[in-house]
């Protein structure tokens, strides 16, 4: 009886002490399921198809406006 108390009490001194521990694996674990379950949400495969239009697009735009950049200044220094 005297062993099952002392225990009863080394163990909730454990408990203050480790607790920090115990939460700090909890939260670990909750985030890396979290980022796995990224790949299969619908919500982020839609993110995903709507950035990567966006892309080209904005590629595109890039592009065109270097080219136009481009032939700017060729055009100027004809000119001068």
């Amino acid at each position: 009886m005297i062993v099952f108390k002392l225990s009863i009490k080394n163990m909730a001194k454990s408990i203050k002490d480790y607790s920090i521990y115990f939460l700090t694996l909890v939260l670990g674990v909750a985030i890396f399921y979290m980022f796995n379950s990224l790949d299969s949400q619908q919500a982020m495969l839609k993110v995903s198809r709507v950035y990567k239009r966006n892309y080209k697009i904005n590629v595109r735009h890039t592009w065109i406006r270097f080219c136009v950049c481009i032939s700017s200044i060729r055009i100027i220094n004809c000119i001068c």
